[in-house]
C-alpha cells in the first residue's frame, strides 16, 4: 500500500529538471562495425535483427565536432566508442590525437581488446588518453570464448598486460568490465586482475533483445537526458547511449551544432515526457532497463600493495530512481 501511495504522489506532482547549458558527456561513435559476434550483444547477438546501416564516421564530422567541444567554456568527457569496435576505424588514432589538442576534453574509449596490438598500445600511450575500458568477460577460456565469438582470451589478456607495462604514473586509468554470465566464476576474474587493473566493473547480463528486458517504472526523469549527448557515425544524434539503433533522432551534426541539438525540440520533448512521468510514450524508454537504474556495490581489493576498485551492478533496482514492475 505504501508503494502505491508513493507512486500516486510522485506521478501527480511531476517535476521540472534544469538542463545544463552544456552536456557533461559526449559519446562519439567511430563505427558500428564489429569484428566479434558476442552472443549477448544487443547489436550483433543471437536473435537480434540488425537493421542499422554499418559505416564509419567521416573526417569532416569528427573534426568539426571536436572543434566545437574545444570551444566550450566547460570541461567535457568524450567517449570515443559506440555500437561497434572503435579500433576498426582506419583513422581511430588520428581521432584520439586530435581530441588531445583540446585542453578542456577528457578522453577515453571502450574496446574488446582483440585489435589492441603492441603498436596501437604504444600509440595510445603517446597520445595520452585519460582512460580505457576493456571488455573481458571472466577468466575462464571456455566461457569467455563461447560468449565472445571470435575472441581468444589469451590474446586479449596479453594485449592488456602489455599495455599495462607501458604505463607511467598510473595513466591512463585502466578498467576491465565483465558481463557476469551465470556459469562464470567471478572470484577468478577478480583474483586475476586485482592489484593490476585500476578498476573492475561487473555488469548484469542483459538480454540481447531489449524487448525482453525487465520493465521499470521511473520515479524520476532519466538522468542521461540531462548529462549526455550521443552522436552516431553518420552525425545523427540519438536519445542517449541506449539508442544503439537510432530509433529517436534528436538532430544531425554538423547541419546543427551540438549546442543547438542539446537545447533543441526533440530532446526537450523527451525530457518533458520524463518530467510528467510518461516515458513510455517513447518506445526506447518503454523497453529500457539501463544500468543507471540499478544499485552499485563498490569494494576495494588490495593486492601486493596496489588497490583496485571493484564496482558490481546489483540486480535490485534503485528505489530512488525506479521500481521494477516485473
Amino acid at each position: 500500500m505504501k508503494t502505491i501511495d508513493r507512486l500516486k504522489n510522485v506521478f501527480t506532482r511531476g517535476q521540472v529538471v534544469p538542463v545544463p547549458e552544456f552536456p557533461k558527456s559526449i559519446i562519439l561513435e567511430p563505427t558500428n562495425a564489429c569484428n566479434l559476434r558476442c552472443r549477448m550483444c544487443p547489436i550483433y547477438g543471437e536473435g537480434v535483427n540488425n537493421h542499422r546501416e554499418v559505416g564509419f564516421i567521416k573526417k569532416a564530422i569528427w573534426t568539426n565536432l571536436i572543434d566545437e567541444l574545444g570551444s566550450w567554456p566547460s570541461r567535457v568527457d568524450l567517449d570515443v566508442h559506440g555500437a561497434g569496435e572503435p579500433l576498426l576505424h582506419p583513422h581511430f588514432l588520428d581521432i584520439l590525437s586530435y581530441v588531445k589538442t583540446k585542453e578542456n576534453i577528457s578522453l577515453g574509449f571502450l574496446c574488446n581488446g582483440t585489435l589492441f596490438d603492441h603498436a596501437k598500445a604504444r600509440a595510445v600511450i603517446e597520445i595520452g588518453v585519460d582512460w580505457i575500458c576493456f571488455s573481458v568477460d571472466g577468466a575462464e577460456k571456455d566461457i569467455f570464448e563461447y560468449y565472445r565469438k571470435g575472441a581468444v582470451l589469451e590474446a586479449v589478456e596479453d594485449n592488456i598486460r602489455y599495455f599495462l607495462s607501458l604505463r607511467k604514473n598510473e595513466k591512463p586509468h585502466i578498467r576491465l568490465n565483465m558481463v557476469h554470465h551465470e556459469e562464470a566464476a567471478l572470484d577468478l576474474f577478480i583474483d586475476k586482475w586485482a592489484g593490476i587493473a585500476d578498476s573492475l566493473s561487473i555488469s548484469i547480463k542483459r538480454p540481447a533483445r531489449r524487448e525482453y528486458n525487465s520493465r521499470l517504472k521511473l520515479l524520476k526523469p532519466c538522468p542521461l537526458l540531462y548529462q549526455q549527448l550521443a552522436v552516431g557515425w553518420p552525425g545523427k544524434t540519438g536519445l542517449c547511449c541506449e539508442d544503439i539503433w537510432g530509433d529517436y533522432i534528436t538532430g544531425e551534426f554538423p547541419t546543427q551544432s551540438l549546442y543547438e541539438i542539446w537545447h533543441g525540440r526533440y530532446l526537450e520533448e523527451a525530457r518533458k515526457l520524463h518530467e510528467v512521468f510518461k516515458p513510455d510514450k517513447l518506445h526506447l524508454c518503454k523497453t529500457c532497463n539501463a544500468q543507471i537504474f540499478h544499485r552499485q556495490e563498490v569494494k576495494i581489493a588490495e593486492k601486493n600493495g596496489v588497490k583496485t576498485y571493484i564496482s558490481r551492478e546489483l540486480t535490485e533496482t534503485n528505489p530512488d530512481l525506479a521500481l521494477s514492475v516485473q
